[in-house]
């Protein structure tokens, strides 16, 4: 959401005031998640509490609850403090003090849809040595209130991919690495005015010297997560829209996004509708071939997954029947189970399970009926998906599936399902631990985790857990893959 509530004072750089309807539009679009910049630091009184303005936090929160009541994730981070960047020492507690509002205005806000990111772009004298020296101090302080909120970091130069290469983080399990992707910079900020060297119009894209150094950038991303364990994501990608054609960002946005796509990397693009727009807020229409170059097919979020292209499928998986292999080549990623069999190993003496079938399910109409009858430990009951395939440590695996909850004890009505990919052995270790919570109108959700372990051949399986509530879950077509972060996209 560029433009916006970064600058000086609201849309002062010529950014459209944002509405609620802006993010329906989004998610109906088919994107999962907002990033929010906002500039926090000429919004505060003096040291050393550093107060933020009571107006412009209670204008953020409206900003990232109306991005959540449109069921997207929001990214809510710190942008354009410059003097924590010019003098870090000397501003590291001012930077500590507002997180630590921040944290507590957002305690409320669920973990796994409100993600924090302590500052944007590290640069001049904020780099990778001293990085952590001047972050830790805001990131202790998120810990006080959240202990287990995702937490993003990206390193030096603008974070580039190029910082990737020294970037140490914290050993907390829940910090993200993430890096900004404007390479070659003499085409995307061709003409940019508030580059430090404005690089001249013309370039065009498009060369076998910008194919190898994509294929070299990937090779980068892949030696990080190969050092690290962890999958950073692209925070921020695009092209200048004032010089560059229409034709040429697409091409652009296409090449970033089918060379970095078999990594399993995710991306968030700058911006929505102010410079580098995807979206015309003079027409009210998104500008052509931008979603698609993006991964995107124009679908909402919660519509049946639907890949029309092979070419954007990096390989299929051979392990398959031939029929699944034509299926799997209309999905990204490789196709893991069988999405027409609902024959899965249940278990729980307190869950009773039926099937249905009926035309108005989504997905293949037909569906299992999940009644967990008491109260426990989520795993006291559940179903145990097949996989067809290894996987494989670093491999990233996602789960999809349409579900609604017919009856719940919960207060707003919904279910509750604990889903994991897990080893068929005692004592059945797993990753992934997710809570998924179906709401009573048929939708699509989906987990996506890296594999921190290997799980061989016939051993490998993922469980959907509904043992902790008295609910009853149908569950409808479901889908698994590895090495895509996202299905329905």
């Amino acid at each position: 959401m560029g433009n916006h509530l970064e600058p000086e004072s609201e849309s002062a750089w010529g950014g459209k005031r944002i509405e609620a309807s802006d993010f329906r539009n989004i998610a109906d679009a088919g994107f999962q998640t907002i990033r929010l910049p906002v500039r926090w630091s000429n919004k505060t009184g003096s040291g050393p509490d550093f107060t933020v303005d009571a107006a412009w936090m209670d204008r953020v929160e409206e900003v990232v609850d109306q991005a959540l009541a449109a069921d997207l994730n929001v990214i809510l981070d710190s942008h354009n403090f410059v003097e924590v960047h010019s003098a870090p020492e000397e501003n590291t507690a001012k930077l500590a003090a507002i997180w630590a509002q921040i944290a507590e205005r957002f305690s409320d806000k669920p973990n796994e849809r409100l993600w924090f990111e302590i500052e944007n772009e590290p640069h001049d004298q904020l780099d990778n040595e001293n990085l952590m020296a001047v972050l830790g101090p805001a990131l202790a302080e998120i810990r006080v209130v959240s202990p287990e909120r995702p937490v993003i970091i990206g390193g030096e130069f603008w974070s580039g991919i190029d910082s990737l290469a020294t970037l140490e983080l914290p050993d907390d399990p829940n910090i993200y690495p993430t890096f900004h992707y404007y390479e070659p910079f003499d085409f995307t900020h061709q003409g940019a005015t508030w580059a430090d060297d404005v690089p001249p119009i013309g370039r065009k894209y498009g060369t076998a010297a910008d194919a190898a150094r994509l294929t070299a950038d990937v090779a980068k991303l892949e030696a990080y997560v190969e050092r690290t364990g962890k999958l950073p994501f692209i925070g921020e990608t695009g092209a200048y829209d004032a010089h560059i054609p229409l034709e040429q960002r697409v091409q652009y946005h296409r090449a970033v996004t089918e060379a970095f796509a078999p990594t399993g990397v995710g991306q968030c693009a700058w911006a929505y509708t102010n410079t580098f727009p995807f979206w015309n807020q003079k027409t009210g229409e998104w500008l052509p071939g931008m979603r698609e170059a993006f991964g995107l097919g124009g679908s909402a979020a919660t519509s049946a997954p639907a890949v029309t292209s092979a070419s954007a499928v990096p390989n299929v998986n051979p392990d398959l029947p031939a029929a699944l292999q034509e299926v799997d080549r209309m999905l990204p990623g490789m196709l893991l189970n069988d999405p027409s069999s609902l024959e899965w190993q249940t278990y729980g003496s307190n869950l009773k399970v039926k099937g249905y079938a009926d035309p108005a399910i989504p997905g293949g109409g037909a569906a299992l009926t999940f009644t967990n009858r008491k109260a426990g430990n989520a795993y006291d009951g559940g179903a145990n998906i097949p996989l067809m395939s290894e996987i494989e440590e670093g491999d990233t695996v996602t789960l999809g599936f349409y579900a609604r909850t017919v009856a719940s004890e919960a207060a707003d009505g919904k279910g509750e399902v604990q889903v994991r990919f897990q080893r068929n052995s005692d004592p059945y270790p797993g990753f992934g631990d997710s809570v998924v919570r179906p709401g009573t109108e048929w939708s699509w959700h989906e987990v996506s985790a890296v594999a921190d372990q290997d799980i061989r051949r016939g051993m490998a399986f993922a469980s959907m857990q509904f043992g902790s509530q008295k609910q009853t879950v149908e569950i409808g077509q479901t889908i698994i893959v590895k090495g895509a972060p996202s299905i329905a996209n």
